[in-house]
């Protein structure tokens, strides 16, 4: 008996992907709607640069997602958190069609970005943090509990809570920087040559994990 040749739409395949994606979308579309629920602060823009210090060092092409995610990747994040980062920055800042076709996002707007946007920003106080770590440094070295109150310090400057942006990039530059998860210690150094735009002597890949585990050692009550 002959059977009928399935249309396209009808494979299995065709079905899975389809699944796939809509999925994926669903899962994006919730994020977004919570990164969208919380307030994009009103800063000082200031001139434009690239204000994240991670971004800062990789540099990454903006021509188009993929290029940018490959830079970011080489620069030492997981893909699966770049590609994340560029499809939700971007959906915010240019919409889902700039993630359909595939854009890069600004790098140079993200004081305009939905739960990435903070005033609090560790280069806006580099001379006075230097200063002030002189008295909580030993051998060489400050504690995960010390960026804290550094942030502390900084948002009180600018007036300012500590927001959930703030707490991750406390955390991501704690990892970046080489911080031992385990002692809870970072050297001076590389995290003040993170905050200049200048790869850490020892510099350590970042993954969702790692910030995961950052964020949970530091206490911000």
């Amino acid at each position: 008996m002959n059977t009928a040749k399935k249309k396209f739409y009808q494979k299995r395949w065709f079905k899975i992907t389809g699944i796939s994606f809509s999925v994926i979308f669903i899962a994006l579309l919730g994020v977004d709607i919570y990164f969208r629920s919380l307030p994009i602060p009103d800063c000082e823009s200031g001139e434009a640069k690239i204000k994240c210090p991670f971004l800062a060092i990789a540099k990454p092409s903006t021509e188009s997602r993929t290029a940018f995610v490959n830079d970011v990747e080489k620069a030492g994040m997981d893909r699966f958190m770049a590609n994340f980062v560029a499809v939700q920055v971007g959906w915010q800042q240019n919409g889902l069609w700039s993630v359909i076709k595939g854009e890069a996002p600004d790098i140079y707007s993200l004081d305009k970005v939905h739960g990435v946007s903070h005033c609090d920003l560790f280069s806006k106080f580099l001379p006075e943090l230097e200063e002030m770590v002189k008295t909580k440094e030993i051998d060489g070295q400050i504690t995960l509990q010390d960026l804290v109150e550094m942030k502390k310090w900084v948002a009180k400057q600018v007036k300012v809570e500590i927001s959930e942006p703030s707490k991750i990039e406390t955390s991501l530059l704690f990892v970046k920087a080489g911080g031992n998860l385990e002692t809870q210690k970072v050297y001076t150094e590389d995290i003040f040559m993170l905050l200049k735009g200048i790869k850490p002597k020892r510099d350590s890949p970042i993954n969702v994990d790692l910030l995961d585990k950052s964020k949970a050692l530091a206490k911000w009550d």
